[in-house]
């Protein structure tokens, strides 16, 4: 192979000086708001050319621990979610004469200048009404109030002033999180969102879509390149399902297209969370939820739902899956974890391949695994609380970014069995990714011509007589 060598020389002696800028800014006082010092990895000597992004992504609490930033860096997170603004922390008071005061020193600014700085891209989450910009007073994670609607958009339009330049580079904005959720349904400083309008027929989604319609061209007028999401659907249940128990919840969506809201905003996004079952059949509730199963499980069947909603209005908006993974939902014979621990883990290291596996085949933009760090909600986090002893959900996940980097979604594979399997391609390469639906190990007879199989780890897996036996999910390479 020919190596230009002058190329390479140019290469190192660029990364060399990026090196001996920063040790030379070490000294530098950070104006962010965190504590700790903002961190920069560069595993590859061009890291500072990153390459374009993949679907894979992850939500952080905050981004300034030191291990949980190189865990990140060392997995090629492309995408990051972060709520890193709480409108009613950064500006607590009504304006006076139109003036605006606003606390940036609320804002997580040390964790996005340590997602800009290491080349991820961040998703930044904009959650919680002000006491005095509230439509119902003392739920903060509810609507805005009408006429409060042009005081949000100034406040969009200057934190995307602010947080889109270095070293910050926030160019993907989510407004609120979880908006079809009812206030009725939780705490009134519930840190998500709850939108909701129990009684109504489109569940508030139209009074949403009003709110859209004067924050959207804020942002784009402070950044024209900014991409603005709808805050990740719930979406509790299929509308046409007989267990569906309000069926208006889920049509949310509906009642945003139906006030003309497409043309105020970039990106979709949804939630899919399956609960952990048994280790007899650890996933059986993502492709039997009772609410989603006439449409294929809670991911499948979302993101069906989505598109046919869409396809109704005649809108084609790209998806995000922005957050997803495997719950241990208490009280049950395993979970507390501390009970299932060992069973529960492993299925979650399975669970990241069936995750970003359907995420890629279902051809979503992104898809996050909430939460990156800790042991997380309903013990759902990837880490898990010892960075230095990072779970196998992160070791799994770790292989998948590589070894599904850039590829193409080619279709089901045909097992002729009870096996899922789908197929993709890359330079020089075509990949199956296998698995069994059922917790129960299934033979599969090898096709010829393949290189090589590797399990969930990326670790070579010896056949036996040309057969395999899959439980867990296997690669299989050509």
């Amino acid at each position: 192979m020919f190596v230009n060598k002058s190329v390479i020389g140019k290469l190192i002696g660029i990364s060399l000086v990026f090196v001996l800028l920063l040790m030379g800014r070490s000294s530098e006082t950070s104006l962010a708001a965190d504590t700790e010092a903002t961190s920069i990895y560069l595993p590859l000597i061009v890291r500072n050319f990153p390459p374009p992004p993949t679907v894979f992504g992850v939500e952080v609490h905050s981004f300034t621990n030191q291990d949980v930033i190189r865990l990140a860096v060392d997995a090629r997170v492309s995408w990051v979610r972060i709520a890193a603004f709480d409108w009613s922390k950064i500006e607590p008071n009504a304006p006076v004469g139109n003036v605006h005061t606003y606390d940036w020193s609320k804002a997580l600014e040390s964790s996005l200048e340590n997602i800009g700085r290491n080349h991820l891209r961040p998703i930044a989450t904009v959650k919680m009404a002000p006491s005095w910009a509230q439509k119902y007073a003392g739920v903060s994670c509810g609507p805005i109030a009408a006429e409060k609607f042009t005081d949000f958009a100034a406040f969009l339009q200057a934190a995307v002033q602010r947080y889109s330049q270095p070293p910050y580079n926030v160019h993907h904005w989510e407004l609120g999180n979880e908006p079809d959720v009812s206030r009725e349904l939780v705490p009134a400083d519930y840190p998500f969102g709850c939108w909701g309008e129990k009684g109504q027929t489109y569940y508030g989604g139209e009074y949403y879509a009003e709110m859209l319609k004067v924050a959207y061209p804020a942002i784009k007028a402070a950044d024209p390149t900014a991409k603005v999401s709808i805050g990740g659907l719930l979406m509790d249940c299929d509308p046409n399902d007989p267990q569906c128990t309000d069926p208006a919840a889920s049509k949310f969506l509906e009642g945003i297209l139906r006030n003309q809201g497409a043309g105020y905003f970039d990106m979709l996004s949804f939630h899919a969370y399956p609960a952990f079952y048994t280790p007899a059949n650890p996933f059986y509730s993502d492709l039997h939820h009772p609410k989603w199963d006439l449409r294929g499980g809670i991911l499948d069947g979302k993101l069906d739902y989505i598109h046919e909603v869409m396809n109704t209005y005649g809108v084609s908006k790209p998806i995000s899956l922005n957050e997803g993974g495997l719950m241990c939902v208490e009280p049950s014979q395993y979970c507390p974890p501390s009970v299932g621990i060992p069973y529960f883990l492993d299925a979650q290291a399975s669970y990241v391949v069936w995750y970003y596996v359907r995420a890629l085949a279902g051809g979503v933009e992104n898809a996050i695994w909430y939460t990156f760090e800790g042991s997380g909600w309903r013990s759902v986090g990837m880490i898990g609380d010892d960075p230095s002893q990072p779970r196998d959900a992160y070791k799994v996940f770790k292989f998948i970014t590589s070894e599904l980097a850039d590829v193409t979604y080619t279709g089901r594979v045909n097992t002729g069995s009870a096996l899922h399997g789908y197929a993709f391609s890359k330079t020089g390469k075509v990949i199956w990714v296998l698995w069994s639906p059922d917790g129960q190990a299934h033979n599969f007879t090898l096709p010829a011509g393949y290189d090589q199989i590797l399990d969930r780890f990326g670790n070579p897996v010896t056949p036996g007589n040309g057969v395999i036996s899959i439980n867990s999910p296997v690669y299989i390479e050509f």
